[in-house]
């Protein structure tokens, strides 16, 4: 517990003052938003679908399970503390509005802390990689990394488009694994190789991420509309929610670009982004940080950028 609050400090620290104010703002928003959303019951069911999902993922890329199991017999215990503490304002919500079929589905966090699941790493160069784009070097490397979990979804998802809720679970772990893509800032020797000024580079960014992200889901949209046409609306609205978010990332990054860094400010900003995938009220917020945000990256890597303006 004390190391986790040190974390919590430093990354205080590294937000800054004024913007730790404007996220309590912006966290008490939310919560407003999930006690109005979690009083009605189908919502609820989205509601912790979501929260499961983003406990799963986040279980997933945590780096520190090596450290845990090597030092704590009751790792597990551990883990499974820490996302309940998590999951209290969601518990809440639910107390408040009766929703006990929500509050027993938290049981899943029993399941999550007892998988352990171990992604390879590809470090061959295969023909998927091939196909991107060179000045998508975050795509690159993010296939490589998560290539043995993206294709098998992908695959399962496409085999399986005819069941209802297939493709919107495979959109939502697709769309949060591609964000993990953008989480470490690049050598600043990367951003000098485009020879392009901020304003350019940053819609190139946008450009080819809206490119490749479509390649990877329209096709499954597609086969989910093809069975399922009644309900087309609902990975439409997923692809558009994540195409939001995934340029809130990029602008999030760059916002808070340091060489060679995972900036701890732009994690919870984006981490708060996400829950907006769970919430759809909250997303205006996310769209106006975006356009804030894009201000502070264009100013941000003029630093860097400024001969080639």
């Amino acid at each position: 517990m004390k190391i986790r609050l040190k974390q919590i400090y430093r990354g205080i620290i590294g937000i800054g003052l004024f913007r730790f104010i404007f996220l309590v703002g912006l966290i008490g928003f939310l919560g407003f938003a999930l006690y109005i959303k979690s009083s009605d019951k189908a919502t609820s069911q989205y509601i912790i679908a979501g929260f499961l999902l983003l406990i799963m993922f986040v279980h997933f890329k945590r780096g520190d399970k090596l450290f845990l199991k090597s030092h704590f017999s009751n790792y597990k215990t551990l883990m499974l503390a820490e996302y309940i503490i998590l999951s209290i304002p969601v518990l809440c919500c639910f107390l408040i509005h009766k929703q006990w079929v929500a509050i027993s589905q938290l049981t899943g966090l029993l399941i999550i802390i007892n998988i352990d699941l171990k992604a390879r790493n590809s470090n061959l160069n295969t023909k998927l990689q091939e196909l991107i784009p060179d000045d998508a070097f975050e795509w690159k490397a993010g296939i490589r990394k998560q290539f043995f979990i993206i294709v098998p979804i992908w695959i399962i998802t496409a085999l399986t488009s005819f069941f209802i809720g297939s493709v919107p679970i495979a959109i939502f772990i697709l769309g949060i694994i591609i964000l993990s893509f953008f989480e470490r800032c690049e050598p600043s020797q990367i951003l000098t190789s485009f020879e392009l000024g901020a304003t350019k580079l940053l819609w190139l960014k946008i450009k080819r991420l809206l490119q490749l992200f479509s390649i990877i889901v329209i096709p499954l949209i597609v086969l989910f509309i093809i069975f399922n046409i009644d309900k087309w609306y609902i990975p439409v609205a997923e692809y558009f929610i994540f195409c939001s978010l995934l340029v809130y990332t990029i602008m999030t990054k760059y916002a808070f670009y340091e060489p060679n860094i995972k900036s701890p400010a732009a994690q919870i900003y984006v981490a708060l982004g996400a829950l907006g995938g769970i919430i759809p009220v909250f997303f205006p917020v996310v769209w106006l940080m975006t356009i804030l945000f894009y201000s502070k990256s264009v100013n941000k890597l003029n630093f860097f950028l400024n001969d080639y303006n």
